[in-house]
C-alpha cells in the first residue's frame, strides 16, 4: 500500500460533499470568517475538537463543492483569512 495511486490522481466525483477541518483560536471567529467566505451555500460547521490546553480549536465544515477549482478556491480563501490558523 505504498503508493497505492501509483503517482496518479484520485477520481473525484463532483458535484460531491467535501470536509475541510479548519484550526483557529477563536470558535466565533472561525465560524464568522466561514459565514462570510461561503457566503449563500448551504454548510455545515460543527466543532470537532478542542486542543487539551484549549488554545486551538478544529472545526469541520462540510460543504457541496462543484469542481475542482470550487473545491482549491474554497480552500485558498478559508486558508487565507487572519483568524484561520490552518486548513486540511
Amino acid at each position: 500500500m505504498d503508493n497505492f495511486l501509483d503517482g496518479r490522481r484520485p477520481e473525484i466525483d463532483y458535484p460531491c460533499l467535501w470536509t475541510y477541518r479548519i484550526i483557529g483560536w477563536d470558535e466565533p471567529r472561525i465560524r464568522a470568517a466561514v459565514a462570510e467566505l461561503i457566503g449563500e451555500l448551504e454548510y455545515k460547521l460543527v466543532l470537532a475538537r478542542e486542543s487539551s490546553t484549549g488554545k486551538y480549536r478544529t472545526l469541520q465544515l462540510e460543504i457541496t463543492v462543484r469542481d475542482e477549482e470550487h473545491r482549491h478556491s474554497l480552500f485558498a480563501r478559508i486558508a487565507k483569512h487572519p483568524d484561520v490558523r490552518f486548513v486540511i
